[in-house]
């Protein structure tokens, strides 16, 4: 079965519009020192997009087992393009009306089934389809102005539709035309949008529509653009500005010149950029952190001293996966190393009592070379300044088996630290 549609016209949109025409240019149109930044008046516009029908194969299988007859739905089309062409008319920035014409595409579908009386089955295939229509449409738009050209708005209108139904029989390799149907109708749907104002005359829009017809209702999504007609554009009027009042002049008093003492030039106070106490023409080391001790040439000092830096990780029962809540401290810890050019890190594996000894050997192991792995692959860290190790249950830390499911990274080494003021 094919739907497709016939055009039919209405005088309601034309009437409505030019009624009110005249007198709302002539109030409306006068944009001098307002604060709309935006065209008002006649416009025309367009959209495209998609429109979806509601109707479901269920919903049609349901309507034929109800007249008696046993239907096997193939396939059905609830989506075609869509098209409106319209034209409007903003009196001000709140409120708009439209009117135009407005195409919901083509609906089909397609299945077979049985029934004792096949008459009776075409002619119920006639008025059983997914709806769609085609007709005129006439709205009213409420505005919401946003900043930055931006606008919400919302949509009540009022549709006068119309279309024609197509049922075919598949005969062998022969489409048999079995009959047609035709249906009009009117009422109202709903819609809203969001536009944008790309320049003074001319807007874009995201819009959607809830349109109810007889049997189905339809949404459609569209994209969308109006053209202002209004060529204007916001004017102000400068302020007139009054003439100077006439002064008469008195002549001149001749005044002699003080004498001219020489001055010497101020010297320009030298700059410390990084503030480190040395000036920028003798500060060989430029951003120097303002908590480092520096020497003569502007240079953090540095001292060796030993680091005992540890950081440990808790594994779930039975794995060797680290739990992401731990990827920071791990983060930090590959910072240190590089920063300060460690070059012995030792990773050692836990776990608790429960299971053999010798599985809970290998899934400690596990988990040192998960955190190994870890900081050398997402890291960059070198391999061969990783210890790593495990210790299976023999380094119980407490009665909670959680807490001993663990690995133990330690850092014991003497590294080159920047020495920091008091």
């Amino acid at each position: 079965m094919k739907i497709g549609k016939k055009i039919a016209l209405s005088n309601l949109t034309v009437a409505l519009l030019a009624g009110m025409s005249h007198s709302a240019f002539a109030e409306d149109n006068n944009q001098t020192e307002k604060e709309w930044p935006y065209a008002l008046g006649f416009y025309i516009g367009g959209q495209v997009g998609q429109a979806k029908t509601d109707v479901s194969s269920q919903s049609l299988d349901r309507f034929y087992a109800n007249s008696g007859i046993t239907p096997n739905t193939t396939s059905i089309d609830r989506i075609d393009s869509s098209y409106s062409l319209f034209v409007g008319y903003r009196f001000n920035q709140y409120f708009s009306v439209e009117g135009g014409y407005q195409d919901l595409g083509d609906r089909s579908a397609s299945f077979s089934g049985t029934a004792n009386n096949l008459q009776s089955y075409y002619d119920l295939a006639e008025r059983v389809y997914p709806e769609t229509a085609d007709g005129m449409s006439f709205s009213v738009l409420g505005t919401l102005p946003l900043e930055d050209g931006f606008t919400i708005t919302g949509k009540l209108g009022y549709y006068d539709w119309e279309m024609d139904t197509i049922s075919t029989k598949l005969d062998g390799v022969a489409i048999k035309n079995m009959g047609t149907g035709k249906r009009s109708d009117s009422g109202f749907w709903l819609g809203g949008e969001v536009g944008y104002h790309i320049n003074y005359n001319t807007q874009a829009y995201l819009s959607y529509q809830h349109i109810p017809l007889q049997d189905d209702d339809v949404s459609v999504v569209a994209l969308g653009v109006r053209y202002f007609f209004d060529d204007n554009g916001p004017t102000y009027t400068p302020a007139v500005q009054k003439p100077a009042p006439i002064v008469k002049s008195e002549p001149e008093k001749v005044i002699q010149p003080a004498p001219v003492q020489s001055v010497a030039a101020a010297e320009p106070k030298p700059l410390d950029t990084d503030g480190d106490g040395v000036y920028d023409d003798k500060d060989k080391c430029a951003d120097t952190p303002i908590n480092h001790v520096v020497d003569k040439d502007g240079c953090s000092q540095f001292v060796v001293q030993p680091v005992d830096k540890r950081v440990v990780v808790l594994y779930d029962n039975n794995s060797s996966e680290i739990n992401e809540r731990y990827y920071g401290d791990l983060a930090d810890l590959a910072a240190f190393i590089k920063e300060y050019k460690v070059d012995t890190l030792n990773v050692v594996g836990h776990t608790s009592a429960s299971g053999p000894a010798a599985y809970n050997q290998t899934l400690s192991l596990k988990r040192a070379q998960s955190v190994a792995s870890f900081l050398t692959e997402r890291f960059g860290i070198d391999s061969s300044v990783i210890n790593a190790e495990g210790k299976g249950e023999t380094e119980l830390v407490s009665d909670d088996a959680n807490k001993n499911r663990r690995m133990e990274v330690y850092i014991k080494s003497d590294v080159r630290l920047p020495l920091l003021k008091n």
